[in-house]
C-alpha cells in the first residue's frame, strides 16, 4: 500500500521558534476501487443506485491525500415540472383515491360536467380556426383568447409543481500544487497519475464464452475505476488521521470521475525547472514534474442518489 500526500509536511509545526504553528490539516482523501464482476457471492445486477445491493468491490490499496481546496460546496437538486392539471386532471387525480368502480365513474362524470365551459370554448375556437384555414384567412384563436375577448376572463389551468426526479450530486475539486522539493515534485506527479489512471478505461478481452473475433485483446473497454472520497483531518505532530467514520463537512457517495483538467502553466507562462538532465530524472514513482507548479481540476458524479435518510447519516 502506498499513500501519496500533498503537502508532504505541514506549513508550520509547533516548536519554540514558530509563533503560529499548524494545529491540524484537513485533507481530501481519494481511493480508487473497481467492481468485481467475477465474484459469485455478489449481486448479478451491478447498479449502485439500489439500497443494499450487494455489489462486490475491489479497493485499490493506494490512496491519495490532498490538502483542502479553496472552494468547497455541494448541491441537492430535486427536479420539478410545471403541469397544467385543468379541471379534468384534478378530477382524475381525485378518482384514483376511489375504492370502487361506481365512485370512479361518478368522479369522471363530474369532471366531464365541470369541463363543459372549457369544452365549449375549445370547440368554438376549433371551428373558428378551421373555418379561417378553409377560407385562407388569418385566425388561430384559442379557447382562452375567445373567453378573454368575450368575458374578460381566462380559464384557470390549475398549475401544479410536481416532483419528477432527483439529480446525482456533482463535486468539483480544484487543486494547485507547488513543489517545494524534488521529493514533493515526485509526489505531485504520482498524485496526478493516480487520478488520471482512475478516470480512464482499460482495454479488455471478451473473456468467457464470448467470441470477440479479430483484435480480441482490445475489442472491449473495461469501465474506469470508481472513487471513494472523504474529508479527513491530520495531526501534523503525530501524523495520525482523524477517525475515518467521523467525516468532516459532509459525506460523498461512491463516485465516478467525469473529467480531469491538468494545467502545467497555471501562472500564465511556462517555467521549466533548470539544472536537470531529462534522461536521468527517474521513471515511474521516482519521476518528478518538469515544471514547478500545476493545477488540477477534477469533476466527480455520485453513483447513488441522496435521500432524506442520508442527510441524518451525514450526506
Amino acid at each position: 500500500m502506498t499513500i501519496y500526500r500533498y503537502p508532504l509536511s505541514p506549513p508550520a509545526t509547533g516548536s519554540s521558534s514558530v509563533d503560529n504553528p499548524t494545529e491540524m490539516i484537513d485533507y481530501v482523501m481519494f481511493q480508487r476501487k473497481r467492481i468485481n464482476y467475477d465474484d459469485s457471492n455478489g449481486s448479478s445486477y451491478y447498479g449502485l443506485n439500489i439500497p443494499n445491493n450487494n455489489v462486490a468491490m475491489e479497493k485499490n490499496l493506494d490512496r491519495v491525500y490532498i490538502n483542502m481546496p479553496q472552494n468547497l460546496s455541494t448541491q441537492y437538486a430535486p427536479t420539478y415540472k410545471t403541469v397544467d392539471m385543468g379541471v379534468t386532471g384534478m378530477a382524475a387525480a381525485s378518482g384514483l383515491k376511489s375504492e370502487g368502480f361506481d365512485e370512479l365513474a361518478a368522479a369522471l362524470q363530474k369532471a366531464a360536467k365541470d369541463a363543459i365551459p372549457e369544452f365549449t370554448a375549445g370547440a368554438l375556437s376549433e371551428v373558428a380556426t378551421g373555418a379561417a384555414q378553409f377560407l385562407g384567412l388569418a385566425g388561430n384563436a384559442t379557447a382562452n383568447d375567445i373567453m378573454s375577448l368575450a368575458k374578460g376572463k381566462v380559464f384557470n389551468p390549475y398549475q401544479e409543481q410536481l416532483f419528477s426526479n432527483m439529480q446525482f450530486r456533482n463535486h468539483m475539486f480544484s487543486f494547485k500544487f507547488f513543489a517545494r522539493s524534488e521529493r514533493e515534485s515526485q509526489e505531485i506527479n504520482n498524485i496526478v497519475k493516480y487520478l488520471k489512471q482512475g478516470a480512464l478505461p482499460i482495454y479488455g478481452s471478451a473473456g468467457g464464452d464470448l467470441d470477440a473475433g479479430a483484435n480480441a485483446s482490445s475489442r472491449f473497454f473495461e469501465i474506469p475505476d470508481k472513487f471513494d472520497i472523504k474529508f479527513v483531518r491530520l495531526d501534523p505532530l503525530s501524523g495520525t488521521l482523524s477517525n475515518s467514520s467521523a467525516d468532516l463537512h459532509y459525506k460523498i457517495h461512491t463516485s465516478v470521475c467525469t473529467g480531469i483538467d491538468v494545467n502545467y502553466t497555471p501562472d500564465g507562462q511556462y517555467n521549466a525547472i533548470g539544472g536537470r538532465n531529462i534522461n536521468s530524472v527517474g521513471v515511474g514513482d521516482n519521476r518528478p514534474l518538469q515544471v514547478p507548479a500545476v493545477t488540477v481540476n477534477c469533476r466527480f458524479t455520485e453513483t447513488q442518489l441522496v435521500m432524506q435518510s442520508n442527510i441524518t447519516e451525514g450526506y
